[in-house]
């Protein structure tokens, strides 16, 4: 089976629920093949601070219909993942816990292994941390 690289994601909110555009945007990105929706969790904390959970399997609001394309996903998130999600959110936030298998990266996984290869290392950097090294790029011309 080839599997591109798994990624887990966590987006925080400072409300209760999710914004229909970043679901819209969600949709698109699954729909349109890049990315392959393995697991997905809403942690949110309320007024008195009480933490609730809900994975795809329970009864999600109907904006994310869209979102759920594959009808056999994973249940790959940890309680750990669910932690640092629920240590992110304040009263009265929402966090989107997401793992990811990047399909357009699928290719080039594959004859990486069939080439012996592994991947050594894979980061992700912080969108603040390419901005900034761009804007110091810049400033220095």
């Amino acid at each position: 089976m080839d599997l591109g690289p798994v990624e887990v994601v966590i987006f925080t909110f400072p409300r209760p629920e999710v914004d229909a555009g970043v679901i819209a945007a969600l949709g698109e990105t699954v729909r349109g093949g890049a990315v392959t929706l393995i697991d997905l969790v809403l942690v949110t904390r309320d007024g008195d601070g009480k933490i609730h959970i809900r994975d795809i399997e329970d009864d999600l609001p109907e904006a994310w219909a869209d979102v759920l394309v594959d009808s056999r996903p994973l249940t790959l998130l940890s309680d750990s993942d669910l932690d640092v999600a629920a240590d992110s959110v304040g009263p009265n936030e929402t966090a989107v816990v997401a793992a990811f298998e990047h399909k357009w990266a699928q290719p080039l996984s594959a004859e990486v292994r069939r080439a012996g290869g592994t991947t050594a290392l894979h980061v992700r950097i912080p969108r603040e941390t390419v901005t900034a090294a761009l804007d110091a790029s810049a400033a220095a011309r």
